[in-house]
C-alpha cells in the first residue's frame, strides 16, 4: 500500500482513506468505544471487518483499521451524543475534506420512521489541535472541542462549518516511522485506559496515605512526649524518700540537678500520687498510641505496595483491588467509571524459570489464592521482611530448590516493590499460616536473606500467565 519510503501529509491519508473504504464500505456501526479522553474505537457490523482507530493526540493524530476489538470504555458526554447521532448507521465513504489535514467520515442513519440522516464526522488532524466534529447538512451538532468566536476556527453548535485557513505543508516525511510510532501508541492502549479509568481511585488512595503520614507524625510526636514523662516514676521514687525532710508547702524539688515542680496546693501524699499519675498516664498513652501507630503504618505499606504494584494492573486486577478495598474499608470508591463486577475466579500470575513456575499475586485476594490455595506444603514462600509486599511462591514439585530459581524469585520479588535491595523472609509453605486478614500470612520457621537486585523482569513481569 506504501509504495515509496517518503510521503506528505496527504499522500499519506489518501492511502489511508483507500483502505478505509477497502474494507468498511457498507458496513453498519455498531459499537463507539472510548479507550481514554483522546482515543475512539468504532467497530463494525461486519464479522470479518476491522475496526477504526482514531487517536485525537495533539503530538500524534492519526486515523488507523486496526485488529483489536475492545468491551472497555469510558463514558464522556461526548461519546454519549455520539452513539445517540452515529450507531447503527451505514458507513458510505471516506474522503479528504477541503484537500487538508481533515479526513470526512460520511455516515447514513435511518431514522425509525425511515428518513435518512446524512452525517459527517469531520477528524482535523492537527498536530496541537485536533478535534472531531459531526455535521448534518454542514451544521455543526456536536464538537469534541467548542471554538468561540474571537477564535480564528470558531466551532458553536447549530452553526455552519467553516474549514481552517489551509496551510500548505507538503513537507515529506518516513512513512516506516510513522507507522512503527502508530503501532506503539496502539500497544499502550490498555495501559492509558486503565491510567485514565482508575485515575481517581489511584489519587484516592494517594490522598489516604498523605493523611495516613500526617497522623503517622502526630502519634509519633506524642509517643515521643510520653516517653519523657516515663521519667516521673524516678521522681516519684526519689520524692517518696524525701518528701517527710521537705518544708510544708514546697513546689519543687531536685533530681539529679534537676528541678522538679510539685502541686503547692498539695498534700505530700497528693504530690506523691500526682508524680505517680504522670508516669501512669504516659505508659497508657504509649501503649494505646504504640498499637495506633502500628496500625497506621501497616495501612500505610499496603498502600504504597497497591502503588508499586498498579504499573502492572489489568482490568480484572483492578476489580479485585476494588473488591479488596471496600473488605478492608480503607477508602470509599468514588470513581463514577467504576462499575460493580462479581468477581468469577482470583486468579494469580506466574513467570517461568528453568521449568520452575514462580508465583506472585497483585493484591490479597491473589496473594490468599497462590498462597494457601494453589501451593503445595513442600512449595517455597517468599516475603519481604517486616513490610508488605507480594507473596512469591516456588513451585517446587517436590524438586529441591535450587540456587537459580531462589535468586530469580528474589529478582522478582524485588522488581515487583521496586526496591534496589532488601531483607526477604523464605519459608516452607508448610510453615505458612493464615492470618486474621486476608493474604496475611504468619511464619513459623523462616529464613532471612539480604539480597541486591541484579536483574530486571520488566517483560517477564508484563508477560506473566494466570494460573486459570
Amino acid at each position: 500500500m506504501y509504495n515509496t519510503k517518503y510521503m506528505n501529509k496527504i499522500e499519506f491519508l489518501k492511502n489511508r482513506i483507500n483502505e478505509i473504504n477497502e474494507n468498511l464500505k457498507g458496513a453498519y456501526l455498531n459499537k463507539i468505544n472510548e479507550l481514554s479522553s483522546l482515543d475512539y474505537l468504532f467497530s463494525f457490523s461486519r464479522s470479518s471487518a476491522k475496526s477504526l482507530f482514531l487517536s485525537l493526540s495533539s503530538p500524534l493524530p492519526f486515523i488507523k483499521l486496526i485488529d483489536k476489538k475492545s468491551k472497555e470504555s469510558l463514558s464522556s458526554l461526548f461519546l454519549q451524543i455520539l452513539k445517540i447521532k452515529l450507531l447503527n448507521s451505514c458507513f458510505i465513504e471516506a474522503s479528504i475534506y477541503n484537500d487538508d489535514s481533515i479526513i470526512d467520515l460520511k455516515f447514513i442513519k435511518t431514522t425509525d420512521t425511515y428518513d435518512k440522516i446524512e452525517y459527517h464526522l469531520l477528524f482535523e488532524m492537527f498536530k496541537g489541535n485536533t478535534n472531531l466534529i459531526l455535521l448534518n447538512k454542514n451544521e455543526i451538532e456536536l464538537a469534541f472541542r467548542y471554538h468561540s468566536l474571537e477564535t480564528s476556527h470558531p466551532l458553536i453548535i447549530k452553526t455552519t462549518y467553516i474549514p481552517p485557513k489551509k496551510i500548505e505543508l507538503n513537507k515529506e516525511f518516513d512513512v516506516e516511522n510513522e507507522l512503527i510510532k502508530e503501532d506503539e501508541y496502539v500497544k499502550n492502549l490498555e495501559n492509558k485506559y486503565l491510567k485514565e479509568k482508575y485515575n481517581s481511585l489511584i489519587a484516592q488512595l494517594k490522598r489516604k496515605r498523605k493523611s495516613l503520614l500526617s497522623k503517622k507524625e502526630d502519634l509519633e510526636s506524642d509517643i515521643k512526649k510520653a516517653n519523657k514523662n516515663l521519667s516521673y516514676k524516678d521522681y516519684a521514687d526519689y520524692y517518696l524518700t524525701i518528701m517527710n525532710d521537705l518544708p510544708k508547702g514546697s513546689s519543687s524539688f531536685t533530681f539529679e540537678d534537676k528541678i522538679i515542680p510539685l502541686k503547692v496546693e498539695y498534700n505530700t501524699t497528693g504530690n506523691l500520687n500526682y508524680l505517680y499519675k504522670i508516669y501512669k498516664k504516659a505508659k497508657q498513652t504509649i501503649a494505646l498510641t504504640q498499637k495506633f501507630l502500628d496500625e497506621t503504618i501497616d495501612e500505610i505499606e499496603y498502600i504504597d505496595n497497591i502503588l508499586n504494584l498498579k504499573d502492572i494492573y489489568n482490568e480484572n486486577d483492578y476489580f479485585e483491588l476494588i473488591d479488596e478495598l471496600k473488605k478492608r474499608n480503607i477508602i470509599k470508591i468514588k470513581n463514577k467509571n467504576i462499575r460493580e463486577v462479581k468477581i468469577k475466579a482470583i486468579s494469580p500470575y506466574y513467570i517461568e524459570y528453568n521449568n520452575v513456575k514462580i508465583g506472585f499475586g497483585k493484591n490479597n485476594l491473589q496473594n490468599n489464592e497462590l498462597t494457601f490455595k494453589l501451593a503445595k506444603k513442600n512449595d517455597c514462600y517468599l516475603h519481604l521482611a517486616n513490610e508488605h509486599s507480594p507473596h512469591i511462591v516456588i513451585f517446587l514439585n517436590n524438586s529441591p530448590l535450587s540456587d537459580d530459581v531462589l535468586k530469580e524469585a528474589m529478582n522478582l520479588l524485588l522488581n515487583l516493590t521496586k526496591k534496589d535491595d532488601a531483607s526477604i523472609y523464605l519459608a516452607n509453605i508448610k510453615d505458612v499460616k493464615k492470618g486474621s486478614y486476608q493474604g496475611e500470612a504468619n511464619l513459623l520457621k523462616y529464613e532471612t536473606y539480604y539480597f541486591k537486585k541484579d536483574k530486571e523482569l520488566n517483560e517477564e513481569i508484563k508477560n506473566a500467565k494466570r494460573f486459570i
